[in-house]
């Protein structure tokens, strides 16, 4: 179990670091186009639609890097009676919250698998004047499902004890 708990923080922790890069790469674009617009009367075709795209991968994609910090949003009004109790108790609530947040990701998944599978298939296009593909965006859908599911699965261990937390300097 450990070994799991260790590879899918580093994945997480890799895909996160990655999918940071990309909001960089929105402000650069953003910087750009503000310059092209307001000093060169000059708008871009394709910098609305680029930095829509790649936010929405950051923020799909960062979804199991946020878990692996726990940095998601904990309901502390059901959470919190339990959280310091331990035992039987906390495991139990541990575990039926993880039942119902593996119903979401399974539904992201499958439901994500869908959108993007026929969308890669068609070759969707965002149905604007520049028309850049719209399947990878879709097919991160499912792919940030996995993530979230494989992350949620790993805390879980840890929460229940049958594994240790990874330090993320290891």
């Amino acid at each position: 179990m450990q070994a799991f708990v260790r590879a899918v923080g580093f994945v997480n922790e890799w895909v996160g670091r990655v999918t940071g890069l990309l909001i960089v790469a929105v402000v650069l674009i953003i910087f750009r186009e503000v310059i092209a617009r307001s000093m060169f009367h000059a708008p871009s075709l394709w910098a609305d639609e680029s930095m829509t795209y790649l936010a929405g991968l950051a923020y799909v994609l960062g979804g199991g890097y946020a878990l692996l910090h726990r940095k998601h949003v904990l309901v502390d009004l059901v959470y919190q009676p339990v959280k310091d109790r331990g035992g039987a108790l906390r495991a139990t609530f541990d575990i039926a919250g993880f039942v119902l947040f593996a119903l979401y990701c399974i539904t992201l998944i499958w439901f994500g698998w869908d959108l993007g599978s026929k969308s890669f298939a068609q070759h969707e296009g965002s149905g604007t004047l520049w028309n850049p593909p719209i399947w990878p965006l879709k097919l991160a859908i499912p792919v940030a499902g996995v993530l979230l599911l494989v992350q949620g699965l790993a805390n879980l261990f840890v929460d229940l004890g049958l594994a240790r937390k990874v330090a993320q300097d290891e």
